[in-house]
Formats: C-alpha cells, sequence, structure tokens
C-alpha cells in the first residue's frame, strides 16, 4: 500500500529538491567568491598590496551569509514537501 502523500515520483521529487537546493548553495558559494576575484584584479590594478582582497573577501563573505540566512528563514526557498495536487488531496 501507497502512503497518501506518494505518488510513485518520490525518486524524481527528490531529485528536483536536491537540484534546486544545490543550484541555489552553488550560487551563494560563487557570490562569495566573486568578491575576493574581483578584489584581487582591483589589487594588481591599483598596485595595492592586499587592500581590495581584503574587502571584497569580507563583503562576499557578508553577502553571503545574509543569502543563506534569507534561504533559511524563506519557506519558499526549496519545496520539500510533495506536490499534493498529484494524488487528488486538497
Amino acid at each position: 500500500m501507497q502512503p497518501p502523500f506518494d505518488n510513485g515520483n518520490s525518486d524524481a521529487h527528490f531529485r528536483a529538491t536536491l537540484f534546486q537546493w544545490s543550484v541555489r548553495m552553488s550560487g551563494i558559494a560563487l557570490e562569495m567568491v566573486v568578491f575576493a576575484v574581483i578584489g584581487i584584479g582591483l589589487d594588481r590594478l591599483c598596485g595595492t598590496v592586499a587592500l581590495f582582497t581584503i574587502l571584497g573577501t569580507i563583503l562576499g563573505m557578508v553577502l553571503g551569509f545574509w543569502q543563506l540566512l534569507q534561504f533559511a528563514k524563506n519557506s519558499d526557498g526549496v519545496d520539500t514537501s510533495p506536490d499534493t495536487r498529484d494524488n487528488g488531496a486538497t
């Protein structure tokens, strides 16, 4: 007997949810790294030692952690519940 929430595609739903989560986390990680790389470029351009690298790293980490907090608070960030419309439940 199938559980009432299982429409036979629970494995596909899990993969879709995992994909959504991994894309979101990869974007946040990329956001953290991009600002540091921009800082390295600005340091080379301006001839400074590590000023813009440090500022870019701090800015990237602050924005990245802010995004993580928004993701954690946002219940609509990733749909982790099975779609109830498929099995007739309302």
